[in-house]
């Protein structure tokens, strides 16, 4: 936790010394007015988009995967603790975590690179969310088989660490969607898997006590993600939706 902390404040430090100069930082105050002013004037066209397919298969596949996320977060170490109970806590609280960050930055990097070689945006999309969705339960559900601590965090660590390849799918898909209102829709996506998490969260934990096995918790991510990543290579799209005419971008 205070690893992780620490390489935030060092990357804000980083960004603001190196990457940003002194006038990138400073916003004109007229600049935030006239942005506060275009906000009140323009109303989010909620029935459009509400009405169309990709609006629904990006929020469900966003409730999927941030339900899930939140049921490994939440259950791990009770899970390497209870299987494993020799095993040494920083090893399983630390390491699936630190492979998310560098598979994350690759799935950007990935993603853009296959872009710019002409293949066209949904695709790549899709491709991403098969791998933060569908390959990330494979390893999940393996997780649940193994005897061997060390099989368990290698398992556990591709789990999470493909899961950040949602990153590159769903979660920039918003922005192919309705780039004039990414973030209202993102937040709304976000916090409905918040939500759902809480009770995703509940139910593994019922499924312990009921079935007395690890491997019906590994299962019900592996159902989850498969529902949300379904409705996503079902409906999916990249192209905008929020063009209506009476509609000003921001």
């Amino acid at each position: 936790f205070y690893f992780s902390g620490l390489l935030t404040l060092l990357w804000v430090y980083c960004t603001c010394k190196y990457l940003l100069s002194e006038k990138e930082l400073i916003i004109p105050i007229d600049y935030l007015m006239r942005g506060l002013s275009l906000s009140k004037q323009t109303k989010v066209p909620w029935k459009q988009l509400f009405k169309k397919a990709p609006i629904w298969a990006v929020i469900i596949a966003q409730l999927s995967t941030a339900s899930t996320f939140f049921t490994l977060l939440s259950w791990l170490p009770t899970f390497f603790k209870e299987t494993f109970p020799e095993s040494k806590g920083w090893v399983f609280n630390v390491v699936p975590w630190l492979v998310a960050i560098p598979t994350s930055l690759f799935s950007g990097f990935l993603s853009d690179h296959l872009i710019n070689q002409g293949y066209k945006t949904i695709t790549i999309r899709k491709f991403m969310q098969v791998i933060g969705s569908g390959v990330s339960s494979i390893f999940a559900l393996c997780l649940g088989q193994t005897s061997s601590f060390c099989k368990a965090i290698v398992f556990a660590s591709a789990s999470v660490g493909l899961q950040t390849f949602n990153h590159s799918g769903i979660s920039v898909n918003v922005q192919d969607l309705a780039p004039s209102c990414a973030g209202l829709l993102f937040g709304v996506g976000n916090t409905g898997g918040a939500l759902l998490g809480v009770i995703c969260v509940y139910l593994a934990g019922y499924l312990i006590e009921t079935t007395g096995s690890w491997i019906s918790v590994f299962n019900l991510v592996a159902a989850v993600n498969s529902i949300g990543l379904c409705a996503f290579l079902v409906f999916g799209e990249a192209q905008r939706v929020d063009t209506d005419s009476a509609y000003m971008d921001l």
